[in-house]
């Protein structure tokens, strides 16, 4: 079976020709991809960067060209680009027997239209906090709306999250992670370390607004202002186009001595940071179901989040059984308490570290394409043969 996957992220090729990305998009393509036969991945061309990883077990990688500026300029730019792009997106999805579009953005949307248009099989992963935040957009109800009237017959809608009952009718649950069997297997935390001295923080992921980012650099500030002896240090992984603000930001708060950013990691970086981590902090203003809890939880790293999408159900709403501590999103006084209750209360910080692993063993990669490959083959009327979707 032929799959196509349209996705607006950006990607970029090095000298040799061979394709690149970052986050845990290369790992899910190359994880979706092993479901079918062959995989043409229709994406953004973007600009080369440090810390990429490769992208594997694709077919074949067509580039779009990428929309101009952002918000508002970006918008326009896709508009006065429309025919370009739902020719190039159109060419590929008539050639497909199945077609994926990772979710929300606005090359997603073209992407469901025409899929929808050519009625091909889509499967739709939406992976922002299906329920509404305060950074909720219009082309994320619009995406939202189109899943839940088109969801059922050949259209397969995956919302990323978890919850007790379905976020809507024909609409499924799914987690996501970047972490294979393999990865995990790999990682040996040390459950019976004490706390570092400075304690280190770690933040991992896209540096934009809605991750909330600038909050954690206040609450750091407002704790530089209590005089603390043991003032934490902050890693910030990851890049985006909020980095610049974020640095400069960091330097008027008087932080700058506190928080270091590494941009772009390979995964092998990454582990070494939440490794060398006491505590990994994702503020996120809104979220599905975060990759980063999942690979802090793996080296036995608790995770203090914001209460948005799937974190009580991941980070756990009891004191006795949770694996790391919630706050409401975009306060920083409420971040700076929490951060402070965390690290100065006496706590089992050895059974605190156990109970993050133990909750990502049966969450891996393998276990999420399995996920999918039964919630496809269940709406097709297919089945799942050694790992492969066969008619």
């Amino acid at each position: 079976m032929r799959l196509c996957v349209i996705s607006g992220k950006e990607c970029w090729q090095d000298s040799s020709g061979a394709w690149w990305s970052y986050g845990g998009f290369p790992m899910q393509m190359a994880a979706v991809s092993s479901l079918f036969d062959d995989t043409t991945l229709v994406i953004v061309r973007g600009r080369s960067r440090a810390g990429g990883i490769p992208l594997a077990g694709v077919t074949r990688v067509t580039a779009l060209r990428s929309p101009v500026g952002a918000d508002l300029r970006r918008k326009f730019s896709v508009a006065g680009r429309l025919p370009y792009y739902l020719w190039a997106i159109a060419r590929h999805v008539r050639e497909a027997d199945v077609v994926h579009v990772p979710a929300p953005g606005d090359i997603s949307i073209l992407g469901m239209l025409v899929t929808l248009a050519c009625r091909k099989p889509l499967l739709v992963r939406y992976g922002s906090s299906w329920a509404p935040t305060s950074q909720t957009t219009m082309a994320n109800r619009l995406t939202k709306t189109c899943m839940r009237q088109r969801a059922g017959g050949r259209n397969v809608m995956l919302a990323t999250g978890e919850g007790a009952s379905p976020p809507a009718r024909g609409v499924q649950w799914v987690f996501a992670t970047a972490l294979s069997r393999s990865e995990l297997e790999a990682i040996r935390p040390c459950f019976d370390r004490a706390l570092c001295a400075p304690p280190r923080l770690v933040y991992a992921g896209r540096l934009s607004v809605e991750k909330g980012v600038a909050v954690l650099l206040r609450a750091l500030a407002l704790l530089k202002a209590e005089d603390r002896q043991r003032l934490p240090h902050l890693t910030v992984v990851g890049d985006g186009p909020a980095r610049r603000d974020l640095e400069l930001l960091t330097v008027d708060l008087g932080c700058a001595e506190q928080v270091r950013f590494v941009g772009h990691c390979d995964r092998q970086a990454l582990s070494q940071h939440l490794m060398q981590a006491d505590l990994c902090v994702q503020p996120s203003l809104t979220e599905g179901f975060s990759k980063a809890w999942l690979d802090a939880m793996a080296h036995g790293l608790p995770v203090l989040a914001s209460t948005v999408g799937a974190a009580p159900s991941v980070i756990g709403t009891d004191e006795q059984d949770a694996r790391g501590w919630l706050v409401p999103p975009g306060d920083p006084r409420l971040l700076a308490r929490r951060l402070r209750e965390a690290l100065d209360t006496t706590r089992d910080w050895p059974a605190l570290r156990r109970r993050c692993r133990a909750f990502v063993e049966g969450r891996t990669l393998e276990a999420w394409t399995t996920a999918i490959g039964h919630a496809c083959a269940a709406q097709w009327n297919l089945a799942l043969v050694d790992g492969k979707l066969r008619r």
